[in-house]
Order: C-alpha cells, then sequence, then structure tokens
C-alpha cells in the first residue's frame, strides 16, 4: 500500500470506491498511522508496528476521527512508538485493559469466593450496601481505574444518601415519637465507615488475588475514628417498661418472643429468630439449647443452657408454631422468620415501648450487664455470649482446653433468669409456673 502525506482536507473527504469494501491511508509523515474509513463513513486511527519480542506486525487503534483529529493522530501515534521502541507492546496493554474486570465484576468474585467464610446476616449486609451505595457509583468502572478521589466521592454520596429503610420521604418528615432522631443520626455517620471498610476489603483481597496491582483505598484514612461501642444497657426499670409494653404493640406473638428469650438467653437476635426445633433438647434436668457453627457468628458451635424462665418461653413458642421445623417460622413458607424480623418490628414498635436511643442487640448488652452485677466472672460471661476471645484466645484455650464449661454457663444462666424473674414478677410468675 502506498504512502502518502495526509491532510486535513484528504482525510475528511476520505471514502472508498465503489465496490470497495473499505479504504485504508497510511501517512508518510509518521511512518505505521493508518486511517481506515468503512463503506458507511466511519473512520478510525490505527498505528502498525512490528514487536520487537517476535516481530510479528501488531495493529493498535487510536481513536475515531473526528473525535480525532490528524494532529492529534500524529502526536497520540509517536507516543506509542516511543513505547514500543521500549520494548513494551501497545495493542496487548490495550486488550488487557479492556479485559480487566470492573470493580463490580470483581466484587462479585469477592462475594462468591469470599463470602462463604461469612455468616449469612454478614454477607447479606454486604451485598445490600454494595447493591445501594457502591454499584450505582463506581461499579461500573474498571476496577484498576477507581481512584483515591472517586472512593472519596463515593464516601460523600453515601454520607448524603437519606436511610433506604425509611425512604426519602419518610426520612424526610420522621418524627422522635416513630424513630428516635439520634439512632438515624448515629446509622447515617456510621454508614460510610462501614462502605469503606466494604470496599478496601475488597481490594485488599483483589491484591491478594493477583486482580489489579494497586489498592486506591491504601493511606486513605477511614470517614470515621472506629465506631464507639455502644454502652445502652436498660435499667431495672426499663426492663419492666419493655417486658410489659411488648404485649401491647401490634407485633406478633412471635417477634414478641424472640425478643423475649435474647433477653433472657444472652444469644444473638439472629440465633435466636432462626432457631431449629431440631437444636433443643428442653426435656430432663438440663435443658439446652445446640447453635451450629454455621448459624453462630464466629462460626463456632455453641451449647446455651436453658434457665426455667428461658424453657417456659420457648415451650410458648413450641406452641405458635405448630408442625414447622422451625420454633419461629414465617406465615409465608416453611422457614424461619429471621433477624430482620425481630429489628423492623423494633422500629414499628418504638412508639408503644417509649424507650429512648433502644436497639434490639441491646438486649444483649443488659443480660450480659445483668449477670456482671450479680457477681458472675468476665471469662463466664464471655462464654455464655460465645465470644471468641473467650474460647480461643490463647494456644492454650484454642488448642487444649476442650471443656464445655456447661455446668458454668448454666449457674450464670439461671441466675440471670431468676434475677429478671424478680424484676418482672408478677409478670413472669405465671409463664414460669407453667
Amino acid at each position: 500500500m502506498a504512502l502518502e502525506l495526509l491532510t486535513d482536507k484528504r482525510v475528511k473527504h476520505a471514502k472508498p470506491t465503489p465496490g470497495e469494501a473499505r479504504l485504508e491511508l497510511r501517512d508518510l509523515e509518521t511512518r505505521g498511522l493508518e486511517l481506515r474509513v468503512t463503506k458507511g463513513g466511519a473512520k478510525t486511527w490505527a498505528l502498525l508496528y512490528t514487536r520487537k519480542s517476535d516481530g510479528t506486525v501488531r495493529r493498535v487503534t487510536i481513536g475515531p476521527y473526528p473525535q480525532v483529529g490528524l494532529a492529534e493522530a500524529r502526536q497520540r501515534a509517536m507516543a506509542l512508538k516511543i513505547q514500543v521502541e521500549d520494548g513494551n507492546d501497545p495493542a496487548a496493554k490495550l486488550k488487557e485493559i479492556k479485559s480487566a474486570p470492573t470493580f463490580k465484576e470483581m466484587s462479585e468474585d469477592w462475594i462468591k469466593i469470599h463470602g462463604p467464610n461469612k455468616t449469612a446476616r454478614s454477607l447479606a449486609d454486604n451485598v445490600s450496601m454494595l447493591r445501594r451505595h457502591v454499584w450505582p457509583v463506581i461499579g461500573a468502572m474498571k476496577a484498576h481505574a477507581v481512584t483515591k478521589r472517586d472512593i472519596l466521592f463515593l464516601l460523600d454520596a453515601v454520607a448524603l444518601k437519606p436511610d433506604g429503610r425509611l425512604g426519602k420521604k419518610k426520612a424526610a418528615k420522621t418524627k422522635s415519637k416513630d424513630v428516635p432522631i439520634l439512632d438515624v443520626a448515629r446509622n447515617l455517620s456510621h454508614r460510610p465507615a462501614r462502605v469503606y471498610e466494604l470496599v478496601r476489603s475488597i481490594y485488599r483481597w483483589g491484591l491478594s488475588r493477583d486482580i489489579l496491582s494497586l489498592d486506591p483505598t491504601f493511606g486513605m484514612k477511614p470517614p470515621l475514628k472506629k465506631e464507639r461501642p455502644r454502652e445502652r444497657a436498660l435499667t431495672v426499670d426499663e426492663i419492666k417498661q419493655l417486658w410489659r409494653k411488648l404485649d401491647e404493640t401490634p407485633l406478633t406473638e412471635g417477634v414478641r418472643l424472640t425478643l423475649k428469650i435474647a433477653l433472657v438467653t444472652a444469644q444473638r437476635i439472629g440465633e435466636v429468630s432462626n432457631i431449629a426445633k431440631s437444636e433443643l433438647s428442653l426435656d430432663g434436668a438440663a435443658p439446652i439449647w445446640m447453635i451450629p457453627g454455621a448459624r453462630s457468628k464466629n462460626r463456632e458451635s455453641h451449647r446455651v443452657p436453658l434457665s426455667p424462665l428461658a424453657v417456659s418461653l420457648i415451650r410458648e413458642a413450641e406452641k405458635l408454631s405448630g408442625d414447622s421445623l422451625y420454633l419461629f417460622p414465617s406465615p409465608n413458607d416453611d422457614v424461619s422468620i429471621g433477624s430482620g424480623a425481630a429489628t423492623k418490628g423494633l422500629q414499628r414498635a418504638r412508639p408503644y415501648i417509649g424507650l429512648a436511643d433502644f436497639r434490639v442487640h441491646d438486649l444483649r448488652r443488659t443480660a450480659a450487664t445483668g449477670m456482671a452485677e450479680l457477681g458472675i466472672n468476665p471469662h463466664t460471661i464471655s462464654l455464655v455470649l460465645n465470644h471468641i476471645s473467650a474460647q480461643k484466645g490463647t494456644i492454650t484455650s484454642a488448642v487444649y482446653v476442650k471443656y464445655s464449661y456447661d455446668r458454668e454457663k448454666r449457674e450464670a444462666l439461671e441466675a440471670w433468669g431468676r434475677r429478671l424473674q424478680e424484676i418482672l414478677a408478677p409478670a413472669t410468675s405465671a409463664i414460669a409456673a407453667e
């Protein structure tokens, strides 16, 4: 193919002759620069070069005309030729960039591979954050092309977004009697930090899998300092108020019982609301609830001795559950109601309960605080709560100690059950007597 000194006029009016599939023009001034013109009139610049490693002739696209004019095409071609002289292969690099995963694709792989290491609830929270906050902003971007500025823009957008659980209109009109403003404000202020931690975890995973070579979150400071642990524990009067007011709310009996059992057993609401009847052994002198590792937060199976008050509440739930495999079945199909039922239920019940700054997890903290006030030692309380530090805090406890501590946990939970009955009497006297 003959070379010619291309001009703006020649490029502008170039088109294939009748019967010709396409026209190819090669520039005399910048060797290797080529303009391809299709029968339909589309024009594209490219550079032809010889790869130094094996002498193969390669072609790399520069850009479309007229977006890229003749002068700019020559400049880009020269820059690419310098890369070729340095031993690089621009066409291979471009192909690699095109095939590189987007952030959404990388995070979907993270969900598939890393997800099984998480509890179902934790993974669901992560997926929800990705869908609601992250993917709409950086999901379509190539993962390696996301910059710190992009991450900061994402976090700013998250901080300004109203709480999706309430909805935009409801969040704007929410009154303190419906959802305490303090709770909403805290949720919104903590959310950017959680999104940041999630994005950083995915990028660190991408680095470990050699999917990319740079992490845009490296060196970034979290939007907030580490969240201060909540210190909310219900007082004696508040325990009385909660127990009494729960029965006056529009909640289902199943949701009421999950909240009460969570307070009595000191276990997580997700573990309570998903109880399978096969996990319970209520007969005999030592009734117990065995939480399988697949359902516990730390993936460790957990034996929960049941106090008489806990057994009476569970028996009450059994009567309501019928033939279901679950203690708290969903009304729609044979699955459990899930932890969301209690959390959402508490939001609806707030106007009836009237406790300020109260969350479901505060039930667990209240139980732990109550046991401490009864003189139960911190190690036993940690065992009751199924904290991994209590079970595997040292090599000795992790590898050598296989004692279940059932006796110590039973003494602690039965003492807490008796204390609750004292606080709630006569409200619990009828229940415990059944």
